[in-house]
């Protein structure tokens, strides 16, 4: 049975609270993009509206809708470990931390958002006390790979809790997780409640300058309120007695490249904060994050890598070549809603996620399949959902092996391996 949503409008900014907001982005409206529907469903499929606005007092951008996360996460399709890229990207991440932090024997690490348990599967077995929060139906997976696991969402009051039964944190990772808190004050506030006196919060999540750099309007989806610049989130942090201390950069991750950030209770004299961090805040400055002229460019962008995408699709299938699309992520159904008869032209999607296959996606309602029944249709051309893993899937995929080819859509629309026209 197909789940059904609430919304809501955004008023007030999630960070400072002001009331001005402006839209500088619409993508129209779409349906949440995880969740994948069986064929009897389409008729009761709901749609929301998908546009981005700008606070003009802290810079912070924000979706103008909000779906009810209760209701994404409460039947969630998304797994963590399915992608081999991500596993790497969390065990380099969890080596960095260990060799910063150096967190003794026992301490409690907790993952807000721990999916599967892909990060804290990643420490060594039986020397620390681990911990992951994860209200989605992904939690199953991990108490069934032995991590001790809370089903609820964290806030302040859920912070309390975890004090009381667990104690004091340590390490306190949220990946791919802080952009899609509504309340994020709350949030922040509990964070800073369950800190040990140095411990730290690691957090990563997409940095918009990348986002507008690189055209990647594709990672808007109504899972992901906010999209961060270093400035309004150090604000934020500040407000809750917190500092950022360091800030690393990543390449490939569940959202492609973004920031880490180190931050740590304001008065622990433990960890001196890093200049990068004001060069950060600095270089924000003098890029203008917090002009919406800044974000009305990037909204002109985005309708020029729309029409050259169509461009390449609508030309291929005019010398009959089928066309698939590779990867399923969420940020791969904005994509597949905002192109143009994008389930006309492509004929089916290859995802190894167990609880894709055999489903349509959102919106287009193109039927996912496995590698191998993928293989199977003689697909020359790929749109690539999961760009954010091209090396990976250029070294590795049978598909590239075999003679496919992928349609990259960013930073501009190429074909990949390159091919003479």
């Amino acid at each position: 049975m197909i789940k059904k949503f609430s919304s809501r409008k955004n008023k007030f900014c999630r960070i400072c609270l002001s009331k001005i907001l402006t839209t500088y982005l619409n993508l129209g409206n779409q349906p949440p993009s995880n969740s994948f529907i069986n064929k009897n469903e389409i008729k009761k499929e709901q749609f929301f509206s998908l546009k981005v606005q700008l606070c003009s007092n802290c810079g912070l951008s924000q979706l103008d809708t909000t779906v009810e996360a209760s209701d994404i996460f409460n039947n969630y399709v998304y797994l963590s470990s399915s992608s081999k890229a991500l596993i790497n990207h969390y065990s380099k991440m969890v080596g960095r931390i260990l060799k910063k932090i150096k967190p003794k024997k026992k301490s409690l690490i907790v993952d807000i958002g721990s999916n599967d348990g892909i990060t804290l599967k990643r420490y060594p077995k039986n020397h620390f006390t681990l911990l992951g929060i994860e209200p989605s139906s992904a939690s199953k997976y991990a108490k069934g790979n032995g991590i001790n696991n809370e089903k609820k969402f964290f806030d302040y009051n859920f912070s309390k809790i975890i004090k009381k039964k667990y104690g004091l944190a340590k390490i306190v990772t949220a990946t791919n997780v802080f952009a899609h808190v509504d309340k994020i004050r709350n949030f922040t506030r509990g964070i800073s409640n369950i800190l040990e006196s140095n411990g730290v919060f690691v957090v990563e999540f997409p940095y918009i300058k990348n986002m507008l750099s690189d055209n990647y309007f594709d990672l808007i989806y109504h899972e992901h309120l906010c999209y961060f610049s270093v400035d309004p989130v150090n604000k934020l942090f500040i407000d809750f007695g917190l500092k950022i201390f360091d800030i690393e950069t990543f390449e490939a991750s569940a959202s492609g490249p973004g920031l880490r950030l180190y931050v740590c209770l304001s008065k622990s004299n433990k960890f001196k904060i890093n200049k990068i961090v004001k060069s950060y805040l600095n270089k924000e400055r003098k890029m203008k994050l917090n002009k919406i002229s800044t974000y009305k460019k990037f909204g002109k962008k985005i309708n020029y890598i729309k029409k050259n995408i169509e461009k390449i699709l609508f030309k291929l299938k005019q010398k009959n070549y089928a066309l698939g699309a590779f990867g399923a992520p969420a940020k791969g159904n904005t994509m597949l809603n905002f192109l143009n008869n994008s389930n006309n032209l492509i004929e089916a999607v290859a995802d190894n996620t167990v609880e894709k296959i055999g489903k349509l996606t959102p919106g287009t309602h193109i039927p996912i399949i496995n590698d191998d029944n993928f293989m199977k249709k003689n697909i020359k051309y790929c749109l690539l959902l999961s760009w954010n893993y091209l090396d990976f899937f250029i070294k590795k995929s049978e598909f590239i092996k075999k003679g496919g080819k992928f349609i990259v859509p960013f930073p501009k629309p190429r074909i990949v391996p390159n091919e003479k026209n």
